[in-house]
């Protein structure tokens, strides 16, 4: 497909997002309705902060409930990849880079998540609950994560099992903290003590996903980023599965100087190895600062027996449909900083470092896991006792907001974003040469931010694979992609 068609995709949204402007202001014309008269459900929807939110008393107090979400859809071309795969959040993975198959091609289809995963939630309080003289909240959060192209849950477990056996190869397959469950992106619920801080439990997001939400220059994009493709680096601290602590109770606080600077603080605690809520134990822990003009975020992560998931016994036609689990220690440390010189622009960068280890228990009995069944009814640990492997990630960019030197441009920015992540050698008794590699990555997006409700956004990816962990015999050394697509959040 030609790269125009691309920049047309772009377009398309104005053209219906003025339609739909000039509906709600024909609406509410004074040919139409009275100042008096409320908002119809239209214009509410392209205006309102929360749409749909309702607030109401509950036995007295103060509570509010609110649905919201997120839809993204995009159309992407990728230079190199096996058939795209619905049941992952990120249909294309060009970070993960591709092997030499007769079925990897050059390909352009409709992706869902080009920038985010669409998602749909719930989300609420009840206020002025006393204790002590002292007003707390009660608070709940509740995500699921699905794709809009088919309607199904985010289960890249499925994926795998799909790829498994004499099934190798067939599609897009990865492994991820979002395995089929409903709620899958979060589930909690918990107690706001303001000044005292929060404290939750549930199914959570590790603060190294939290600080790369806010600290990849090319916004943690789903299909374009590595800190967004990647939960093994943007967000588990080596296990793409820890990226969402489950059965976790975190505390977190944010202390307020008098300089109206700010200092935030957490630290999270997943209770582990109970079969259907959450597998591996560790905690996490977080410093920050932040003020308008910069930022610094700091976090160390430590967790143990993590189940890492992945395709099992290529070829072999007993293992078709079932997946294959490792089991590994972990701890790593993330840090990134912000900087904004100027009005219009934004510096961020940071660096990530994590090791990956033998688990403290050799084997663990699976039979079942995400609703899959497990190749051999048993997780090993990936390393030998005595071996290791340090992995590092690098990144800095920038972003630049148009309209603070040209007010006519009010809506559109723009980033770009470098990336080198490196894999050291296994290292041990003996060294394992073929485990090392790198991975130099460049991604630019440009955003125009409609409305309140709609953005539509340009992005481009280019992933260089080298190093014996990515021979040239069996992989391409090159992996680019990019795409258009439209974002709407309500």
């Amino acid at each position: 497909m030609h790269p125009k068609h691309f920049f047309k995709l772009a377009l398309l949204p104005l053209a219906l997002t003025q339609a739909l402007a000039a509906q709600a202001q024909d609406t509410l014309s004074p040919s139409t309705a009275t100042s008096q008269e409320a908002p119809n459900l239209l214009s509410r929807f392209m205006n309102d902060d929360n749409p749909f939110r309702v607030n109401f008393d509950l036995a007295d107090h103060p509570a509010y409930f609110q649905v919201y979400g997120l839809v993204d859809i995009g159309l992407s071309h990728i230079n190199h990849s096996l058939p795209e795969n619905y049941e992952l959040a990120n249909n294309f993975y060009p970070y993960a880079g591709a092997k030499k198959t007769s079925r990897t091609t050059a390909r352009t289809n409709w992706v869902n998540g080009g920038w985010q995963g669409s998602r749909l939630g719930f989300k609420g309080e009840v206020d002025k609950l006393q204790v002590w003289d002292h007003n707390f909240k009660f608070i709940y959060q509740l995500e699921a994560g699905f794709n809009t192209l088919d309607m199904k849950l985010h289960d890249a477990a499925q994926t795998l099992a799909d790829n498994s056996g004499t099934n190798a190869n067939a599609s897009v397959s990865a492994n991820s903290s979002m395995n089929g469950e409903l709620f899958t992106r979060q589930a909690w619920a918990g107690i706001d003590g303001g000044t005292l801080g929060k404290l939750t439990y549930g199914t959570q997001y590790n603060p190294f996903f939290e600080i790369t939400v806010t600290y990849d220059p090319n916004g943690k994009a789903d299909s374009f980023s590595p800190l967004g493709e990647s939960g093994t680096v943007g967000g588990g601290g080596g296990v793409s599965e820890n990226s969402r602590m489950k059965n976790s109770l975190k505390y977190a606080n944010v202390y307020e100087l008098e300089s109206h600077d700010k200092i935030n603080y957490a630290v999270i605690n997943q209770f582990g190895n109970s079969a259907g809520t959450s597998h591996g134990n560790g905690y996490t822990t977080q410093l920050g600062y932040e003020s308008t003009a910069f930022g610094v975020q700091l976090a160390y992560d430590r967790f143990f027996d993590s189940v890492k998931s992945g395709s099992a016994a290529p070829g072999n036609p007993l293992a078709n449909d079932t997946i294959a689990v490792s089991l590994y220690n972990t701890q790593a440390i993330l840090l990134a900083g912000r900087w904004l010189p100027s009005k219009d622009l934004k510096i961020i960068g940071g660096m990530e470092w994590y090791q990956l280890q033998p688990s403290s228990s050799p084997t663990i009995g699976y039979n079942h896991i995400y609703d899959q069944t497990v190749f051999g009814g048993v997780a090993s640990s990936a390393l030998k006792p005595g071996f290791k492997q340090d992995n590092y990630v690098y990144y800095l960019g920038a972003n630049f907001d148009f309209a603070q030197r040209v007010p006519a441009l009010n809506g559109l920015t723009s980033s770009i974003g470098y990336y080198l992540t490196k894999a050291d050698a296994i290292e041990g008794p003996t060294v394992s040469t073929n485990s090392q590699g790198k991975i130099d990555t460049w991604t630019a997006m440009v955003d125009y931010k409609l409305n309140k409700r709609f953005d539509t956004y340009l992005a481009y990816t280019t992933n260089h694979f080298s190093g014996d962990k990515y021979p040239s015999a069996s992989n391409y050394t090159h992996v680019t992609s990019y795409g258009a697509g439209l974002r709407m959040k309500f």
